[in-house]
C-alpha cells in the first residue's frame, strides 16, 4: 500500500462525504416504516409534535421525482396572441385577420406567434408597415421603424410575457407549499410545471390558471403591530395539557424525542438571528424558536408560532416577522385561525416579499412577513410605461413608472395625504417592492431610489408590466400520477436495479474469479457514491433516472473488463503479477477515457436540452459515469495493490 496514502484519504473521503448526504435518506425510509406501523391516532400525534424535525429531515432527504412519489404535471400555454392584441393600437381588419391566421398556424405548424403573425402580415400586406400599430418609445419603436424592428421588439415581449408566467407560477406554488416543484419553460410559448405529492387537480387549476393582479397598497402603521403580534405570540403558548401530553410522550419514545431536540427547526431559528446581525424581538417569549449559540434547545412544548417564525415588531417597516421559505406554509396556516386574524390591526392583511431578505452559509432563504392594507388603492391598470433608468450623478439604477390620467390623478391625492408612509407593488399578494413616500407626486410621473442593484430595478420593471399586460395561462395538457401508482413505480425500479445489479455480480464472479469479486466490490462503492453525489446536489430521482442507475451497472464494470483483459495479455507474454497489473492499467486508460467521457459528454447535452425524464436520466447518467471512473480507475488498484503487494496473495482473473 507504500504510495497509495492519498488514494485510500481520497476513497475516504468521498465515500464518508456520500453517507453524510444520504443518512438524511436512510433516516427519512427509517422513520417513514415507524410511522406507517403507528395507530392513526398515535401517528397524527407524531407528526405534529415533531412538525419541525420530520419536515427538515424530508427537505434533506434525495428528491424523489413526480413519477415516483405521485403529483400533478401540468402543461401551461403562455396567449401571445392576446399579448399582442394589447400592445398594438389603430388596429383594424388587417390586424385582426393577420393575428387570427398566426394564432391558427402557431397551434397547427408549432411556430412562434410572432413570426408567424409578422409573415401573414407581410404576405397579406407586401407594402404594409407594422410600425403603424405598434409604439413604444422606451424601446425606440416609432412609426420609422422597420418590419424587422418591431418584430425584434414583439419577440422581447412575448419573451418577457413567459418569463413573467414562470415567476408567477413559481410565487403560486410556493404559496401552495409544494415540496421542490419542478418549473420550466419549453419551447416558445409553454411552461412545464411538475408538482410532487399535490394530487386536488381543481385547486391546482385554479391556482396556475387565475389571471394575475397588480395592485399598490399603502402598509400598516408599524407602531399598530407590536400589540397584535404578542397578542398572537400568546395565543400559541402551549397549556398545561400539551405539557403534560409532551412528557408522556417522551417517556414512551426518549429516541425519538432526543432526536427531535437535536436536529429540529429551534436551532435553524438561532441562525436566522445570528445572520442578520439583529436582536430578535418579542421579549421572552422568542426563546421557544430563537437560542442563542452554545444553548441546548428546550425538551418541552414549543410555541407553534415561534418555531416557525422569528417575529420582529417594532422595526421601521411594518414587518409581522420573517421566515425560512420552507417555513412559510406553516405561517399561513397557523394565520389562517379566526381567533389570530382578529388580533390583526382592522384592515390588514400579511403578504410575504418576493425576494429573500436573508441567505444563511448553507444556502437556506428567509423572507419578511409584511402587514399590507387588504384594500388597493390603485391596480396595474393605469401603469402606461416602467423601465429601468439610472440616475446621472450617482449612475444608480432606478426604476421609473408612467401612469394614465385617471392613475395620475388618483396617485396625486394618494402620495399627498401619505407623505413618509410606505406604499407596496403587490403581485398574487405577494410584495415585490415597498418604497417610501417622500413627496407629492403629480403629473403621473413616479420614480423609484435606493435600489441595490440593476437586478432588482429589472425585477420590479418586470413586475409592472405584468400587471400592466394581462397575459393569460392556459392548461393544455395535464396529467396526475397517484401515490400507489408512484409506489408501483419506486418498487419496479428498486427491483430493476437489484436484478440488473445481482447479474453483474455473478457474471464477474463467474468470469473472472478474484477479479470479479473486486470488480463488484467497486460496483456496490459505486452505486453508494451515485447516490450520494445526487442527495448532495440536490438532484431528483425519477423512473428514468433508475433506468439511468440500472444502464451505468452495466456500464461500469466496462473499464474493468478493459482492464482485466489487458492484465490477462501481459500475463500470457511471462510477466509477473505485480507488473502485469501495472501494464494492464496503464495500456486501458487512454480507452477507458475515451469512453467515458463523450458518454458524459452525451449527458451534458441531454441535460442542457432536455426537459423533465430526459434531464432525470442525464443527471443520474453522469453521477455514475463519474462514480463508476473513480472507482475502476483508484478503487480497484488500491484493492489489487494490498493483495498483490501487502498480503502477496494470488490473484486470479479468470
Amino acid at each position: 500500500m507504500q504510495g497509495n496514502g492519498f488514494k485510500v484519504g481520497l476513497t475516504i473521503f468521498f465515500v464518508g462525504l456520500c453517507g453524510f448526504y444520504l443518512f438524511p435518506s436512510v433516516q427519512n425510509l427509517y422513520v417513514s416504516y415507524k410511522m406507517n406501523n403507528m395507530p392513526e391516532e398515535e401517528r397524527v400525534e407524531y407528526r405534529e409534535d415533531n412538525r419541525q424535525w420530520l419536515q427538515q429531515v424530508d427537505e434533506s432527504s434525495l428528491n424523489l421525482g413526480l413519477d415516483l412519489q405521485g403529483g400533478m404535471h401540468v402543461t401551461l400555454e403562455v396567449e401571445i396572441g392576446n399579448l399582442l392584441n394589447q400592445l398594438a393600437v389603430n388596429k383594424d381588419e388587417a390586424f385582426q385577420q393577420a393575428l387570427r391566421t398566426a394564432e391558427q398556424r402557431a397551434e397547427e405548424e408549432n411556430v412562434s406567434v410572432v413570426e408567424a403573425f409578422v409573415e401573414e402580415f407581410e404576405a397579406e400586406n407586401p407594402d404594409g408597415r407594422l410600425s403603424r400599430y405598434f409604439r413604444n418609445q422606451g424601446e425606440d419603436i416609432t412609426r420609422r421603424s422597420s418590419n424587422d424592428e418591431v418584430q425584434e421588439y414583439l419577440q422581447g415581449q412575448a419573451d418577457t410575457a413567459v418569463q413573467n408566467g414562470i415567476q408567477v407560477v413559481r410565487n403560486r406554488v410556493n404559496q401552495y407549499g409544494v415540496t421542490e416543484p419542478s418549473i420550466q419553460r419549453q419551447g416558445d410559448e409553454r411552461i412545464v410545471v411538475e408538482l410532487p405529492g399535490v394530487s386536488d387537480r381543481e385547486r391546482v387549476r385554479d391556482l396556475l390558471e387565475s389571471a394575475s393582479q397588480l395592485t399598490f397598497h399603502l402598509m400598516a402603521n408599524p407602531q399598530q403591530l407590536g400589540e397584535s403580534v404578542q397578542r398572537m405570540i400568546e395565543y400559541y403558548e402551549p397549556t398545561a395539557e400539551d405539557s403534560a401530553r409532551i412528557a408522556e410522550a417522551q417517556a414512551a419514545d426518549t429516541a425519538a424525542t432526543e432526536a427531535s431536540t437535536d436536529t429540529s427547526g429551534v436551532t435553524e431559528g438561532t441562525e436566522l438571528a445570528a445572520s442578520s446581525g439583529q436582536e430578535a424581538s418579542g421579549g421572552q417569549q422568542q426563546g421557544t424558536a430563537l437560542t442563542e449559540p452554545g444553548e441546548s434547545a428546550q425538551t418541552g412544548p414549543q410555541n407553534s408560532l415561534l418555531a416557525a417564525m422569528q417575529p420582529m415588531p417594532g422595526q421601521e417597516q411594518p414587518i409581522i416577522g420573517r421566515a425560512f421559505a420552507s417555513d412559510t406554509s406553516r405561517v399561513n396556516e397557523l394565520l389562517q385561525d379566526p381567533s389570530v386574524q382578529n388580533m390583526l390591526p382592522p384592515g390588514i392583511e400579511p403578504m410575504w416579499t418576493a425576494s429573500p431578505v436573508l441567505t444563511t452559509e448553507d444556502g437556506r432563504e428567509a423572507f419578511h412577513l409584511l402587514a399590507v392594507r387588504a384594500e388597493p388603492e390603485l391596480t396595474g391598470e393605469v401603469v402606461t410605461e416602467a423601465s429601468v433608468q439610472f440616475d446621472r450623478q450617482t449612475n444608480e439604477p432606478k426604476v421609473s413608472i408612467t401612469m394614465n390620467s385617471d392613475g395620475a390623478r388618483r396617485w396625486d391625492r394618494i402620495t399627498a395625504a401619505n407623505i413618509g408612509n410606505r406604499v407596496s407593488i403587490v403581485l398574487d399578494d405577494i410584495v415585490y417592492s415597498s418604497p417610501n413616500i417622500q413627496s407629492r407626486i403629480s403629473g403621473g410621473r413616479t420614480e423609484i431610489t435606493g435600489l441595490e442593484s440593476r437586478q432588482e430595478a429589472s425585477d420590479i420593471v418586470t413586475v409592472l408590466q405584468s400587471g400592466r399586460l394581462q397575459t393569460d395561462l392556459n392548461i393544455i395538457s395535464e396529467r396526475t400520477v397517484g401515490p400507489s401508482l408512484g409506489e408501483e413505480s419506486t418498487r419496479a425500479g428498486f427491483i430493476s436495479v437489484v436484478a440488473g445489479f445481482l447479474l453483474v455480480v455473478l457474471f464477474m464472479i463467474m468470469y473472472y474469479r478474484t477479479a470479479g469479486v473486486v470488480a463488484d466490490i467497486a460496483l456496490l462503492l459505486n452505486l453508494i457514491l451515485i447516490m450520494g453525489i445526487l442527495a448532495g446536489f440536490g438532484a431528483t430521482l425519477t423512473l428514468p433516472g433508475i433506468a439511468g442507475i440500472v444502464l451505468t451497472i452495466g456500464m461500469a464494470v466496462d473499464a474493468n473488463v478493459l482492464v482485466y483483459d489487458r492484465v490477462r495479455e501481459e500475463q500470457a507474454t511471462g510477466k509477473t503479477l505485480r507488473a502485469a497489473i501495472n501494464a494492464g492499467y496503464e495500456q486501458s486508460l487512454s480507452a477507458i477515457l475515451d469512453a467515458n467521457i463523450t458518454t458524459f459528454f452525451v449527458g451534458v447535452i441531454l441535460y442542457s436540452f432536455g426537459v423533465g425524464p430526459i434531464k432525470g436520466f442525464a443527471v443520474t447518467l453522469m453521477a455514475g459515469i463519474l462514480a463508476s471512473l473513480f472507482t475502476a480507475i483508484i478503487v480497484t488498484r488500491i484493492i489489487f495493490d494490498y493483495m498483490v503487494e501487502d498480503r502477496r496473495m494470488q490473484v486470479s482473473y479468470g
